[in-house]
């Protein structure tokens, strides 16, 4: 994960007041770019809060400061947002006094955002990043200076427009909270204005649809839950209802929200309301990448908690197919019975199970024999310890995988766990090593007898250990124990390679780097300034 950029030597010497348009453009350029980059994935306390908390920068930087800066000259963003069903489109028609947007009963109606501009400012709009996700429509009846969003519902049963609906309000220099009798106490959307009012977004309501019998009784609820936020001072429409009707609503219930946003039309008036949205902006934005950089602290932490987990967890199944390897289980069952086969009287390994002369026999058929015997015990022993080896993999892997899943990893574990070679790889490149690395066979046996006795020895057949015994090989069997014991726990490890964990933290120096960012942020926050 890419680390937000420290300064230069030569960025440092200047003090932070002194950043310039072109230096503030940089920070907040390359800001978006860390935060898109910025993995919240694990579990940990407030993660949920902090991942929406990351959404709601990245689109406020994106959508709204960042543009501000390239050109002061864009008009000031007025977003009409709101539950489903709370009139939206039709309000927005109805102030402009033309169908600008589509409206009806079909929920939810507004799937595309319309972005209502003057023609005077279509120009200055044309790289916006809000013309990506809103149809454009051109109109003189918006005046110049304000930009009017009619935006998707804020509860949509679409996820996307839920998405959607929030960009555009962290994009908005002022937010127009369309609400009904009905739907005001909604949860979502309140939950929104709570945001927004923290933020310090500047905010008029409209109460929409409001029968006369309830209207006194509504209102008075409704101003003081706004007087909770802090917002007695917003401007305060309300609509009567209008009963069922299609088109515009009466021109006479929409005179004082109309000649409301006459009063912030001109290029003026418009920018004092993006130098009130912006005081508020960098101070929110401010207080929000300190709150971002625990977040991301709160990550490292939760990576090096599943580190020592999965470390823990490596350690235990070593551990275990260590004592399962010294009790020799893998020479037990098939294996064991195939030397007791092979070993009986008669058999070609009989005279190893009785310590008697290793006889080359005829032509060296018995030495033949024996060796074809040996290459038999040792192909079982082999497959056997594949068998435990895997058994331990696999039984390692389902636990560290349930452990990543529970702390918001799950996803990665595919790409970073379970990359090692196959069982009978690793179990093949023992006995390959021994083989290569072989010394002299004891009289009466070939080199490659030599190297099955061992490897069915190490496995635990306890025949196979009496005879190395008797032939004095006692040294190279613990040898080839030791490295079957070595070779055993790499594959382990990389099941669960050390660090694998830790890797999903956010870069060292990432947390810094933000509060960084937020301290070159404070001049802007101070009165009367300005960037």
């Amino acid at each position: 994960m890419p680390v937000p950029a420290s300064p230069t030597r030569a960025e440092e010497d200047v003090p932070v007041s002194a950043l310039s348009r072109a230096q503030l453009l940089d920070v907040l350029t390359d800001l978006v770019g860390d935060l898109e980059h910025l993995d919240l994935s694990l579990r940990a306390e407030g993660v949920q809060d902090a991942r929406s908390l990351r959404t709601t920068l990245i689109g406020q930087v994106r959508d709204q400061v960042i543009p501000r800066l390239q050109d002061a000259d864009i008009p000031s963003i007025v977003v009409v947002g709101g539950s489903t069903g709370a009139g939206k489109s039709t309000l927005v028609n109805s102030v402009l006094g033309q169908e600008v947007s589509d409206a009806g009963v079909l929920r939810p109606t507004t799937r595309t955002p319309v972005l209502v501009v003057n023609p005077e400012d279509q120009e200055s709009l044309a790289e916006h990043p809000l013309r990506e996700v809103c149809e454009q429509v051109v109109s003189e009846a918006i005046p110049a200076g304000l930009a009017l969003i009619d935006a998707s519902d804020l509860d949509s049963v679409h996820e996307a427009n839920r998405a959607l609906a929030g960009r555009l309000l962290d994009a908005a220099d002022l937010w127009l909270f369309v609400t009904t009798a009905a739907r005001y106490g909604d949860q979502t959307p309140w939950v929104t204005l709570e945001e927004a009012a923290r933020r310090e977004t500047p905010i008029a309501v409209v109460l929409n649809r409001v029968p006369s019998t309830i209207l006194s009784e509504v209102r008075r609820d409704l101003t003081t839950r706004l007087q909770g936020l802090g917002l007695s001072e917003s401007p305060f429409f309300v609509v009567p209802d209008a009963g069922p009707h299609e088109g515009l609503l009466p021109t006479a219930s929409m005179a004082q929200l109309r000649d409301w946003i006459q009063l912030l039309a001109g290029r003026h008036r418009a920018a004092g309301l993006v130098r009130r949205t912006g005081k508020g902006v960098w101070t929110a934005l401010r207080a929000d990448l300190a709150t971002l950089a625990d977040a991301v602290d709160a990550q490292r932490a939760a990576a090096q908690e599943l580190e020592e987990a999965s470390a823990s967890l490596r350690r235990v199944a070593v551990e275990r197919l260590r004592m399962d390897l010294r009790r020799g289980s893998a020479g037990e069952g098939a294996t064991a019975t195939r030397w007791l086969t092979l070993a009986s009287a008669g058999g070609p390994l009989a005279s190893l199970a009785q310590g008697g002369r290793l006889r080359r026999g005829f032509l060296g058929r018995a030495e033949k024999a024996r060796a074809q015997g040996l290459a038999v015990l040792a192909e079982e022993a082999r497959e056997a310890l594949a068998a435990q080896l895997q058994a331990a993999t696999l039984g390692l892997l389902q636990r560290v995988e349930q452990a990543w899943q529970e702390a918001g990893a799950g996803g990665y574990s595919g790409r970073l766990l379970g990359q090692g070679d196959p069982a009978g790889t690793t179990v093949e490149s023992w006995a390959g090593y021994l083989g290569a690395h072989a010394q002299a066979a004891p009289k009466g046996l070939t080199q490659a007898g030599a190297v099955d006795l061992l490897v069915a020895a190490a496995s635990g057949v306890e025949g196979a250990v009496g005879a190395v015994r008797r032939l004095g090989i006692e040294s190279q069997w613990e040898e080839a124990r030791s490295l079957l014991m070595e070779a055993v726990e790499e594959a382990l490890t990389a099941t669960v390679p050390p660090g694998a964990a830790a890797s999903l933290a956010p870069a060292p120096g990432f947390a810094a780097a933000l509060r960084l960012r937020a301290g070159e942020l404070k001049p802007f926050t101070r009165p009367g300034a300005a960037a």
